[in-house]
């Protein structure tokens, strides 16, 4: 049995602060290309393509698979087909890759639940982006995917 003291129990002070640690430059930069990534996602749970026009080049360009047909051309169809397809409030994505070296950057997207217009209700899409740093930040130059067949 544990015997009684006069002293009171003494416990370490808490430690609080209100500023944290500067995050180390590849968390930043990591944090900045799936930002860029993530107004991609928005558009298309919105059906809406304003909300991912800056985040890509002007002059990007996509190219992939869908409905066993090869879709070619600038970001302009992308942009099309997201208003036209409206929106899949569903819309579920992982980050499978992002890798990053320096002013490049590559993301492979995994999207499932893709529902609209065009999509019907239950289409998983593969994306892949290569992405250049800007002075204005990290800017999506290419999209290629692949729509899978439901």
């Amino acid at each position: 049995m544990p015997l009684a003291t006069d002293s009171p129990v003494a416990y370490a002070p808490e430690v609080s602060t209100t500023t944290l640690p500067a995050p180390a430059p590849f968390a930043t930069e990591y944090d900045a290309v799936v930002a860029a990534i993530g107004t991609y996602i928005a558009s298309g749970r919105a059906g809406d393509s304003s909300l991912m026009r800056p985040s890509f080049l002007a002059d990007a360009t996509m190219v992939g698979h869908a409905g066993g047909e090869l879709f070619t051309g600038a970001i302009e169809r992308l942009y099309e087909w997201i208003d036209a397809n409206g929106p899949a409030p569903d819309l579920v994505t992982r980050f499978a890759s992002v890798d990053i070296h320096e002013t490049i950057a590559v993301v492979h997207l995994e999207a499932e639940r893709w529902s609209g217009k065009f999509t019907g209700t239950d289409t998983h899409m593969s994306d892949a982006f290569t992405l250049v740093k800007t002075a204005e930040g990290w800017r999506i130059a290419h999209k290629i995917f692949h729509w899978y067949a439901q």
